[in-house]
């Protein structure tokens, strides 16, 4: 079960953290990787890994908030292996230069445009590519966006644009799958909360404070990259094959987030435990 043998994958922000963990695992299971990332040195790092371990993969620099490069990623795909059946637009987060993480009361006009530029946009854009292969081919596949648990309640104190990106995947999650059912296209998102990556890790500096943010977890713990990669692999494999339109939260068991309680502790001067 869950084999991926013959299938080609595109997957956007390859370089690091989840795209990375992704890659690894569609690898493992026998896919073609075709991995886009803003570094070089990642791709390169990442290349040679699954080279090693007798992978096949294609990587290209690729900015996603430059169509054009979505466009050369999907043709490097085609070009390379023939066809695509999966499509990953795990790129996004936090916008540079861009002041997302205040109230939305104070939130710019040009944090706005960028946030959803990188998170919304984008994704669409890099959807598109992903779609029309795999209508072409008459196979479909399956295109798959990275939410976030914050996409499914509130999220004060900072996280609100970015929220609000992710819930826009959500809403349109399911009204692509609506769409692009007719051409056996699955679409469907993955919402993690907390995973530790380059990205996160400033949060958690020190052991004390990566298991206090631990806590907040019936699981115990913080996610990992291959708790969504997992999840990932499922979901490009046949046995997801009438899975589409759904938003999975991966969360160890939290199905709330933890910001609003800690925001509003924070209001009132006192420390969230």
């Amino acid at each position: 079960m869950f084999s991926l043998q013959g299938k080609t994958c595109v997957v956007t922000g390859a370089g690091k953290g989840i795209g990375r963990g992704i890659c690894l695992a569609y690898a493992a299971q026998g896919a073609n990787v075709v991995g886009g990332a803003r570094s070089d040195g990642d791709l390169a790092s990442l290349a040679a890994e699954l080279t090693a371990a007798g992978g096949n993969i294609a990587v290209q620099r690729t900015d996603v908030t430059d169509a054009q490069q979505l466009e050369q990623l999907g043709a490097l795909a085609l070009q390379r292996f023939g066809r695509i059946d999966a499509w990953v637009n795990n790129a996004g987060g936090f916008a540079p230069n861009a002041e997302a993480q205040t109230d939305m009361i104070e939130v710019k006009e040009s944090t706005l445009e960028k946030m959803f530029r990188l998170n919304v946009t984008a994704q669409v854009l890099g959807a598109q590519v992903g779609a029309r292969a795999m209508r072409d081919s008459g196979r479909g596949g399956l295109l798959l966006f990275m939410s976030s648990i914050d996409s499914l309640y509130a999220a004060p104190g900072g996280e609100g644009v970015y929220a609000a990106c992710k819930a826009a995947l959500n809403s349109l999650t399911q009204t692509m799958a609506v769409e692009l059912g007719q051409f056996r296209i699955r679409v469907n998102a993955i919402a993690p909360a907390v995973v530790m990556t380059p990205l996160t890790q400033p949060w958690f500096p020190t052991e004390a404070v990566q298991q206090q943010r631990s806590n907040f977890y019936p699981m115990g713990r913080l996610g990992q990259p291959a708790d969504i990669a997992a999840a990932a692999v499922y979901l490009a494999s046949d046995e997801a094959a009438w899975v589409s339109g759904a938003v999975l939260l991966i969360s160890g068991g939290a199905v709330y987030t933890s910001d609003p309680y800690r925001y509003l502790m924070k209001l009132a001067g006192q420390h969230a435990p």
